[in-house]
């Protein structure tokens, strides 16, 4: 799944979450990165209605819990730590919980998963 494709649709209201990780931010976007698979935070700031920086200041403390991985490339991938000793067990209640809240199906639905042709009228 190529980084950095635009949305489709852009989301018209913050994604809902329950405060299960501590905040409603920090459930809503341990959420996205499961459906999402890998993403960057630029479009977790758009999904989630917030600030890049705030989205970077979040990603920073889950990273250091080692809930999730990172690693620098052009932008700042994110997926879920597959080294976490219970990674498979967060991924599955993840998408669980997500399966509530049919915004984050929609939300990767919308997403682009290719470049635009250069010369193709938006």
């Amino acid at each position: 799944m190529p980084l950095g494709a635009p949305l489709l649709v852009p989301p018209s209201e913050p994604l809902p979450a329950p405060a299960m990780f501590g905040s409603t931010m920090r459930t809503a976007l341990l959420m996205l990165v499961a459906v999402l698979e890998e993403t960057y935070p630029a479009e977790l700031a758009r999904a989630l209605g917030t600030s890049v920086s705030s989205v970077q200041r979040t990603l920073d403390k889950v990273e250091i819990e080692g809930l999730i991985a990172t690693r620098p490339h052009v932008v700042r991938a994110v997926t879920l730590n597959p080294l976490h000793p219970v990674a498979k067990e967060l991924r599955a209640l993840l998408l669980r919980l997500a399966e509530g809240y049919p915004q984050y199906q929609r939300f990767k639905e919308s997403r682009r998963l290719r470049p635009r042709r250069r010369t193709k009228p938006l």
